[in-house]
């Protein structure tokens, strides 16, 4: 009996060193899957040059530096480089657009917002707080010239087109810039005339709104009719489109009725400014928004966006839309299509 113990402790004592050791190479295991699945699609050889004069221009928030990257895992190039720029750091985006040139991409959208930006752990209150010196009143008073003058020269020299996308979904409650629709309307016509002095003529300003699917259509029009600028002033209509997935899934055709009546009530081309959708559901999702743009020949532009998103960092049951399209090859063809229907 004492025997047939000992064997058993022994057995036993054996087992749990093999899975002991057995632990590391399997954490090693997961680890390595884990860091393929992340890594981009990277394709050997030359990169797919982006097309000069497309139908539709695509555009990615992608860092100019990686574009050559980023068209090689999708199998296209974007025509059009996206990024967003803080009046705080006072700097122009001087850079991204000579990087842009030398790679033979000739349009830029500039998501241009008036404020210091404010960590997303202080939640919506705090990120749409006033701020002194970045408020409309302020801007529209003169309080910025001297910094939009500089930024308007810089984007003069671009040999190429410039979305300028200022202060973007002011009919939201989360950025400072919703605060005062009247004097947002005046710093938005100062900036254009500064513009115009600095005689910045590829520059397209984009009014750019949230289609605000949570709410109802009525408030949705009575609110954006108190930030418009007036025709004079815009060039394009802009408009964001992401589906969050989960408690807040949108669906393409949610956004529908809100694009076409942009369209037809400011009678402007509609610039799609930040696309992006959830990892559950995103094949059904891509098909059906390729199956949009096919019927609105009006959306000259679209910027596909996968950028961390101050949104979802604020909401409770949405999907993940944080995903890269670079390391899902299925998704990526869909963009590919995309892309590529724009060149027809």
């Amino acid at each position: 009996m004492k025997s047939f113990a000992m064997n058993l402790l022994t057995a036993a004592l054996t087992l749990l060193l093999l899975a002991g050791l057995s632990l590391p190479a399997r954490n090693a295991f997961l680890e390595a899957r884990e860091q393929h699945a992340a890594a981009p699609v990277v394709v050997d050889g030359p990169w797919p040059k982006p097309a000069r004069d497309p139908r539709r221009v695509f555009g990615a928030y992608v860092d100019p530096w990686h574009v050559d990257d980023w068209s090689r895992s999708i199998g296209a190039a974007p025509q059009m480089v996206a990024k967003f720029e803080a009046f705080s750091r006072r700097r122009t985006p001087a850079a991204t657009l000579e990087q842009a040139q030398r790679l033979g991409i000739s349009r830029a959208l500039i998501s241009w917002e008036p404020w210091a930006p404010v960590p997303t752990s202080l939640g919506t209150r705090g990120q749409a707080q006033p701020q002194p010196g970045y408020r409309n009143i302020d801007i529209a008073r003169g309080a910025q010239d001297r910094y939009i003058l500089a930024f308007a020269r810089s984007l003069a020299r671009f040999k190429g087109t410039v979305y300028l996308r200022y202060a973007h979904e002011m009919n939201g409650y989360w950025y400072p810039w919703s605060h005062g629709a009247q004097a947002y309307v005046w710093a938005w016509r100062r900036i254009v005339r500064i513009f115009e002095v600095a005689r910045a003529e590829n520059v397209r300003f984009v009014w750019s709104v949230n289609p605000n699917l949570y709410e109802g259509a009525a408030t949705w029009k009575r609110t954006l009719a108190r930030y418009w600028p007036g025709s004079r002033y815009v060039d394009d209509i802009g408009s964001t489109m992401i589906d969050f997935g989960g408690a807040k899934s949108y669906p393409v055709r949610r956004f529908e009725p809100r694009l076409r009546w942009l369209h037809k009530t400011f009678k402007r081309k509609v610039v799609l400014t930040e696309v992006n959708t959830a990892y559950d559901g995103r094949m059904p999702w891509l098909r059906d928004f390729r199956a949009m743009l096919a019927e609105m020949p009006w959306i000259p532009a679209v910027a596909w966006s996968q950028l961390p998103s101050r949104g979802k960092a604020h909401q409770i049951g949405t999907g993940v839309v944080d995903w890269d399209v670079q390391t899902d090859p299925a998704a990526g063809q869909e963009l590919r299509a995309i892309i590529e229907d724009g060149l027809r």
